[in-house]
């Protein structure tokens, strides 16, 4: 789950919540700010207008989230923001471990409190599926890190370029081709470039 910086709204007045598409699309790149996949994307309301209508507007309130994040897992199940962790607000890249078979949990050094919020977003979106049949993201996972691999065995041996690394990588899953290069330093700090307002940094 990629942190990402929210950028001030400048533009036109909106009446309507899909009218919000294009400017979070632009903000934060065609992805879902829950899988990373580049499915299509709905407006996503953070905390759900069923719960507070007043949110319906708010540009804080909003990200993007893929059919199956937003609609088939998520819904309306949470009330608020609290309890949970998210890609605008924590830096959830660093609490989350993804694994070479696609499975990703929470880091094993948290707190038992923040280990509940990490824990209740994975289960909210179903973002470790490899308990379910169908299993897309564990599976796109286990692909992602074996392409990663595999484009990082031809980088060190110089037959991949910087530019084609970041071609690939910006495919799908930025979290695993982040956690694949995490110990080469321009790639790591290319990849910290390659979306809008990801925000590798916060604390």
């Amino acid at each position: 789950m990629r942190p990402i910086s929210r950028p001030q709204y400048t533009g036109n007045t909106i009446t309507q919540y899909k009218s919000y598409l294009s400017y979070l699309i632009d903000a934060y790149g065609n992805y879902c700010s829950y899988c990373e996949r580049t499915d299509k994307v709905d407006v996503e309301h953070i905390v759900p207008t069923s719960h507070n209508a007043d949110l319906e507007l708010e540009w804080s309130n909003l990200i993007l989230g893929c059919p199956r994040c937003n609609r088939d897992f998520k819904r309306n199940k949470n009330e608020s923001r609290a309890g949970y962790i998210w890609p605008d607000t924590h830096n959830t890249y660093h609490l989350l471990q993804y694994h070479t078979d696609g499975r990703v949990e929470p880091i094993s050094n948290l707190s038992e409190a923040l280990k509940s919020q990490v824990q209740n977003t994975l289960d909210l979106v179903c973002l470790d599926d490899s308990g379910q049949p169908q299993k897309p993201l564990c599976l796109g996972r286990r692909n992602a890190f074996q392409m990663a691999n595999i484009i990082k065995d031809n980088y060190i041996r110089e037959n991949q370029t910087l530019d084609e690394v970041c071609i690939f990588a910006k495919g799908n899953y930025w979290s695993v081709w982040y956690t694949v290069f995490y110990s080469i330093p321009e790639v790591k700090t290319a990849l910290e470039n390659l979306l809008p307002n990801t925000d590798i940094q916060r604390v």
